[in-house]
């Protein structure tokens, strides 16, 4: 099977956070109180991806908190870019924030640099604040405002990522005339929220089975009614190109899991964001390549986890061409053995509900490109 090239995603300052949000998968408590990527390690974890990826190859910069690395970090993580990439080679930089500390200097940096910016709102100061806190419990709403008013401003290419949770699974309308009418977002993603307790429970912030299928698709009814402007919900955009014969570009429901690979603080490499921890550890990008430490037989398990571990509904599966079994960080163990999917239901009911709409997107979609192509020269 050809491995895709990964996108890198860094951790400079591993799970170091300035918030204490009640939904975060990521627990602070084990970076250090100043720990930031050594030099060493960020010159080797960008020489590796370099190295190994094709135009474009894409640092995505996250946490924990990326801008605790502070601003000098993210200059030097440049220079070492254009030092170490081929000519012609285009190197893209991503950047998920919870915006507490964007001011005026980390907004023309961000936007100047030409960073991609996700940044974490989760709809109105209802829906964000009562999981989105500072560790004395302060809602961090109004920051998180703040930075986007200020990135917006500059015209910075930032796009807004919700969590959907309990908090605001019931009000998809709040939520997205929130984010689109009120600030005026036109990029939009929504990650839904299922976290375990130690004993396999769901965790009471998370998703309730029903919610999330309910709030999709009153989302997806929204998002077809806007007629002003171009609005991109990057799971409907994804399932519309799937269906017009583009590879499935979110990772949760891709065939195999090779879209990225996390790097850690200390050049620890991990398979992905949900499954950070020693028992999936592949090594370390200061002593391997990057192709080492993809051939391995660790790494090439989890990759092909889905094919060979899917929850056994995924067999017959009217929608399995668009699923293929979910995130398997949603996967249970089931009693009798094999998995269950959480979110199963949910995603079944919103593909029953509107795989006929999405279809004739994708036909429309179809189309265009027959004229295009038809009419390009040669």
């Amino acid at each position: 099977m050809t491995v895709a090239v990964p996108i890198a995603l860094v951790k400079p300052v591993g799970d170091r956070c300035n918030l204490a949000c009640t939904h975060c998968f990521y627990h602070p408590g084990t970076g250090g109180a100043a720990s930031v990527m050594e030099e060493r390690t960020l010159a080797a974890m960008t020489a590796a991806f370099l190295e190994a990826g094709e135009s474009p190859t894409i640092f995505a910069w996250q946490g924990g908190e990326p801008t605790l690395a502070g601003i000098d970090f993210y200059r030097r993580a440049l220079e070492l870019q254009r030092k170490l990439s081929r000519p012609g080679q285009r190197v893209v930089n991503t950047f998920q924030t919870n915006g507490v500390l964007i001011d005026e200097e980390w907004a023309d940096f961000l936007t100047e640099s030409n960073f991609l910016v996700g940044l974490s709102i989760d709809g109105p100061a209802a829906c964000h604040d009562p999981l989105r806190h500072t560790a004395t419990g302060e809602g961090s709403h109004a920051r998180a405002v703040h930075a986007w008013r200020l990135l917006q401003r500059r015209g910075s290419a930032v796009n807004i990522l919700c969590v959907v949770h309990q908090a605001n699974q019931a009000a998809p309308d709040s939520v997205y005339r929130y984010l689109v009418g009120e600030l005026g977002a036109d990029y939009l993603q929504f990650i839904p929220c299922v976290e375990w307790t130690t004993e396999g429970r769901v965790e009471d912030f998370s998703l309730r089975p029903g919610e999330y299928g309910r709030f999709l698709s009153r989302l997806f009814d929204l998002w077809r009614q806007e007629t002003e402007r171009a609005v991109s919900v990057k799971l409907f955009d994804d399932l519309v190109l799937r269906l017009a014969g583009k590879p499935m570009r979110d990772c949760m429901y891709r065939e195999v899991c090779d879209s990225h690979l996390v790097v850690e603080r200390d050049g620890s490499v991990h398979p992905c964001d949900f499954f950070v921890g020693d028992e999936h550890r592949l090594g370390n990008v200061n002593e391997q390549t990057l192709s080492e430490l993809r051939e391995l037989p660790a790494a090439r398990r989890f990759r092909e986890r889905k094919t060979r571990e899917a929850p056994a509904e995924c067999a017959d599966c009217r929608h399995r061409d668009l699923c293929h079994g979910g995130c398997c960080k949603f996967w249970r163990p089931r009693a009798g053995g094999g998995f269950e999917q959480y979110l199963c239901e949910d995603m079944r009911c919103f593909l029953d509900e509107r795989r006929k709409q999405l279809m004739e997107m994708a036909e429309a979609i179809r189309s265009r490109w027959q004229q295009w192509g038809a009419a390009a020269p040669g």
